[in-house]
């Protein structure tokens, strides 16, 4: 008896000490529900390796792609809500998914939790080299002479990639025939290897390569010209006003996280993204930094779901 008492003293002791660890007090896990080379694993492996430096502790990015991020939801949603496990979400996989159908396997607003926004980005039109033409104007002729043979890649239906393919189409009248992927990288190979011949695909995934000059960049949807491709206009500069999208990234914990290591977190991711060396390898590659803390990343989240909801159900196309 004795001897039992003496180890259920020990296991409180141990189970308090623990409790009285700082956060962290161990390795932390960033779930990127995409494959590698994506928005969502490029934004997150920079955001991982400043919160290393931050918060003096390990940070492993851990891709778990699969259905669009849901399989790297659930992952997030079976793990404990201590702040050990995390995911990096964005505007296509956390809302637009959702938005576009009523059977969504999860709730924007009930199975994540946000903590802290970390980037912007927009998407870029991008073409076959092979394609004979060299701008927007080109190109809908192009398509319009050949109605339903062309074909444009997208990784689905609730991406940032096939909205604003599909806002392309709206505003020209062109028609193409959709190929969805599993991710970008993969829509940018087969385009490449001339498969399909258009990808209006996010910035940070196809910019490289249109300066690499393996692919044509031919307008971009952010609202100005980027940094990075300066010479590549916005299709309100290349005759197509209206189609403007931006995306958005953000660190997300799962239902139940403590309201302290919330903050913490959020206070250091906010510092991470502030970091002059973090932005400049941001924008590097196509992202604009934004930074925002729990609270105005928690209102931004819930106004992005009420907006896609709306707008999906207003032209008729939420399922």
């Amino acid at each position: 008896m004795r001897a039992f008492l003496s180890f259920l003293i020990a296991v409180v002791c141990s189970v308090t000490a623990h409790a009285a660890d700082p956060y962290p007090s161990r390795p932390i896990r960033l779930l990127i529900p995409f494959p590698p080379a994506g928005i969502t694993d490029l934004s997150g492996r920079i955001v991982a390796e400043g919160l290393r430096d931050k918060l003096k502790q390990t940070v492993v990015a851990e891709n778990k792609p699969g259905a669009n991020g849901v399989i790297g939801l659930k992952e997030l949603l079976k793990a404990e809500p201590d702040g050990y496990t995390l995911m990096v979400g964005n505007v296509g996989s956390l809302v637009l998914n959702y938005a576009i159908d009523t059977k969504a396997p999860f709730d924007p607003m009930k199975d994540v939790v946000p903590i802290a926004g970390t980037a912007e980005y927009a998407t870029t039109m991008v073409v076959h080299k092979g394609l004979p033409v060299n701008s927007v104007q080109e190109f809908i002729a192009y398509a319009k002479a050949r109605p339903g043979e062309l074909t444009y890649g997208s990784t689905g239906e609730g991406s940032l990639a096939n909205l604003s393919t599909q806002l392309l189409m709206q505003k020209t009248g062109i028609k193409m025939v959709h190929a969805p992927y599993k991710g970008g990288p993969l829509a940018l190979n087969d385009l490449i290897a001339g498969h399909i011949q258009l990808i209006i695909e996010v910035s940070p995934v196809v910019n490289e390569q249109v300066l690499a000059g393996t692919i044509e960049g031919l307008a971009v949807t952010s609202p100005y010209r980027q940094a990075g491709l300066p010479n590549v206009p916005t299709f309100e500069e290349a005759g197509v006003p209206g189609v403007v999208v931006t995306g958005w990234l953000g660190i997300y914990g799962p239902p139940g996280l403590p309201n302290d290591v919330r903050e913490t977190l959020g206070k250091a991711i906010v510092e991470v993204v502030k970091d002059p060396e973090i932005q400049k390898k941001l924008r590097a590659i196509g992202f604009e930094p934004t930074g925002q803390g729990v609270e105005a990343f928690t209102a931004h989240h819930a106004a992005e779901v009420k907006r896609w909801v709306e707008f999906y159900s207003e032209v008729g196309l939420r399922k």
